[in-house]
């Protein structure tokens, strides 16, 4: 069987390396349109790949959809998966890296993999088009056109452009009439109306509330940076994802509780909790160190996105993770409409669905 998989990111190289280890007759082909394959995941969790998380996955994805997958191939699955690359585990309380405590150690392992078992790559093959013909499939390419049993898209949404997830293939899917659930960029840095431009670059510990009509409707503590026109740090990255799953985003504010500790705070100590700086700007606009609110402008681009939201509607597949509407073909990873929260949530999904599709494809 000659399968094509568009995509050599997480989901793809994964799921090339699982089906061909399961099935060495399989004749599989990486199809990647940057020069090297697993670009994104030398720069996930700080560029020492957050692979998995051992914690629990309750509200961690927008979907329901992912905890099914996750519960056939979970975080433990993950990681004997890993290990047999020669990627070893270590552990930050929940959190699992690879030993070397370096992303590079993931994609030299994985480059190893493919070459070990003659997995073919092409890279520099920027997919334009798909068509069924006499159930296989033609998939062109800018510069050549290859002919496959089956097709998976393992694609990516749209974050970090500039490493090739540009939305090229949900266009396609788009021209092909599937449901697309709009996208947008997700655990970003969030843009607020009010002016932080006088506290850009600093660093406070703080209580983070989401709130919409003046309720709260997540927490988390954790260390925020503003920034220029906005906030970020890893909690407030959470706190995207969390408006990204929102109805509407009226009447949302990030609420900082600087001093959590400590209910009774006297102004004239401002400068006890915080620094000399941020104490200025709460004294200077008459602001509560318990309370401070900033409204919900807009998120940061996808550059600086990890995950995009959105993406091919979940309507459209099988449990299976194949169409509905043309036989043969699958979904793996980001181009579906699943995200995950900080934490290697995202790419625990991306393996486990491709999982899924290798058990669909070759068991």
């Amino acid at each position: 069987m000659k399968i094509g998989i568009v995509g050599a990111g997480a989901s793809g190289v994964f799921l090339a390396i699982r089906l061909k280890e399961r099935n060495p007759s399989f004749d599989v082909t990486l199809i990647e349109r940057n020069d090297k394959i697993l670009k994104k995941v030398l720069v996930t969790g700080n560029g020492r790949c957050n692979y998995a998380n051992t914690g629990d996955l309750k509200d961690k994805y927008n979907d329901k959809f992912a905890n099914k997958l996750l519960e056939d191939f979970n975080a433990n699955d993950i990681i004997k998966a890993f290990d047999s690359f020669g990627v070893h585990p270590t552990y930050t309380g929940e959190l699992v890296f690879p030993v070397s405590l370096n992303a590079q150690t993931v994609v030299l392992m994985m480059n190893r993999k493919i070459t070990e078992l003659g997995i073919k790559v092409f890279t520099n093959e920027k997919v334009i088009d798909y068509q069924k013909k006499n159930d296989q499939f033609v998939v062109k390419s800018e510069n050549n056109e290859f002919i496959f049993d089956k097709l998976v898209l393992s694609s990516g949404g749209k974050s970090y452009p500039q490493l090739g997830t540009d939305g090229t293939v949900i266009d396609i899917l788009n021209k092909h009439g599937y449901k697309i659930k709009e996208l947008s960029p997700t655990l970003c840095p969030i843009k607020v109306k009010e002016n932080t431009k006088k506290i850009s670059g600093q660093r406070v510990k703080s209580r983070v509330s989401l709130c919409q009509n003046n309720k709260i409707i997540y927490q988390e503590d954790g260390e925020v940076l503003f920034k220029d026109d906005g906030l970020s740090g890893i909690v407030i990255l959470n706190i995207s994802s969390k408006i990204n799953r929102l109805n509407n985003r009226n009447n949302v504010q990030i609420v900082l509780d600087l001093a959590p500790s400590y209910t009774k705070t006297g102004k004239e100590r401002y400068d006890e909790y915080v620094s000399p700086k941020v104490a200025e700007y709460l004294l200077g606009n008459n602001l509560d160190i318990h309370h401070l609110a900033f409204t919900f402008k807009a998120f940061y681009d996808y550059q600086i996105a990890e995950v995009s939201h959105g993406g091919l509607a979940l309507e459209e597949v099988t449990d299976s993770l194949e169409s509905k509407k043309e036989k043969g073909l699958y979904f793996t990873g980001e181009l579906l409409d699943v995200d995950g929260m900080c934490g290697g949530y995202n790419l625990m999904f991306a393996f486990a669905s491709a999982e899924k599709v290798k058990k669909a494809l070759g068991e």
